[in-house]
C-alpha cells in the first residue's frame, strides 16, 4: 500500500543507484581512471561509499570521498500536490581532495567539486522523479566532520499526494 511519504525513502535509493551506475561518478570516487571504471568498482562505490543518509564512520582510517542521498518534504501545498526536496551531500576527506593528473588527465580542480559537477550532469532535469524535472535550487558548503570538506546540492521536485494509497 502506497503512502503519503513513499519518496522520502524511494528518492534517495533511485539518486544512489543512478550515481552507483555512472562511470565518472563511481571513478572520482573510488580513485579509478573513468576508462577502467569495471562493475567490480561501481559494486564497491555502491556498498562502500554511497549512503541513503548522512553518515561517515568516526573510527574511518582511509581517506576517502562518499555520497549521501536524502529526501524531505518541505511543503504540502493542498491534497494533491506536496513539494519534495532531494539532497545530495558529497563529502571528500582532506586528504582525498586532490586529483592525480595521471589518473584524470584534462580533469581541472578538486575530486569533491569534480564528483559534485557529474553528479548534478547526471540529476538535473532527471524525469524519474516526481511529476516534473528535478530542478537544482542551490548548492552550499556544510560544516563537516574532522577532516572531511562538504558540499550539498539541493533539489526540488513537484510530487502528487496521494490519498487513500492509490496512486
Amino acid at each position: 500500500m502506497k503512502t503519503f511519504l513513499d519518496e522520502i525513502v524511494s528518492y534517495p535509493a533511485r539518486a544512489i543507484k543512478l550515481i552507483s551506475e555512472d562511470t565518472h561518478c563511481v571513478g572520482l570516487i573510488r580513485n579509478v581512471a573513468v576508462s577502467d571504471v569495471e562493475d567490480e568498482h561501481k559494486d564497491d562505490c555502491f556498498d562502500k561509499n554511497l549512503f541513503t543518509y548522512q553518515y561517515v564512520d568516526g573510527t574511518i582510517t582511509e581517506t576517502a570521498a562518499f555520497v549521501w542521498a536524502e529526501a524531505d518534504v518541505p511543503s504540502v501545498q493542498n491534497m494533491r500536490i506536496k513539494g519534495m526536496r532531494l539532497y545530495i551531500s558529497i563529502a571528500c576527506h582532506k586528504q582525498f581532495m586532490n586529483l592525480s593528473s595521471q589518473t584524470f588527465p584534462s580533469v581541472m580542480g578538486n575530486r569533491r567539486d569534480n564528483i559534485v559537477r557529474y553528479v548534478d550532469r547526471l540529476l538535473n532535469f532527471q524525469d524519474v522523479f516526481g511529476i516534473g524535472k528535478l530542478s537544482l535550487r542551490s548548492v552550499k558548503t556544510l560544516s563537516a566532520p574532522q577532516d572531511f570538506t562538504i558540499k550539498e546540492l539541493e533539489y526540488e521536485i513537484p510530487e502528487f499526494n496521494y490519498r487513500g494509497g492509490v496512486r
